[in-house]
């Protein structure tokens, strides 16, 4: 079986890290708390995908400044490459309806949030 190959975007400002929460009505992680992901297109590179999807999610221009770490979901069906980004211009606002509220937190807010991976946490831990 194929993994889908997804990005993650870390996105920080004054300590504090981008999380949206997935809709509901989404067949991967619906409700969760989690970093802008998305799927990277096949003739895509990984930071025209993290950028692209953050465009898409919530309207912020960013550009990638480094990878930081790649692992599989727990089902083993994905790969998810994680991948710093600056935010170069804009406001974070939802532009679709990938997620139903986003928040700017700090990793000991990131704790309290529910539900939220324990393996997404180690890497924000790892920034923080």
């Amino acid at each position: 079986m194929k993994q889908t190959q997804v990005i993650a975007a870390v996105i920080e400002r004054n300590g504090k890290f981008l999380l949206g929460r997935r809709s509901p009505a989404k067949k991967s992680a619906p409700g969760y708390w989690c970093p802008l992901t998305g799927q990277k297109e096949v003739r895509e590179t990984e930071q025209q995908a993290v950028a692209r999807e953050v465009l898409e999610e919530v309207g912020l221009i960013v550009r990638p400044i480094k990878k930081l770490c790649e692992f599989d979901t727990r089902d083993k069906t994905a790969r998810i490459h994680w991948w710093l980004v600056q935010i170069q211009a804009g406001e974070a606002a939802i532009r679709n309806d990938e997620h139903t509220e986003l928040r700017w937190v700090t990793v000991d807010e990131m704790k309290l949030l529910a539900p939220f991976f324990q393996e997404d946490l180690v890497v924000f831990e790892s920034l923080a």
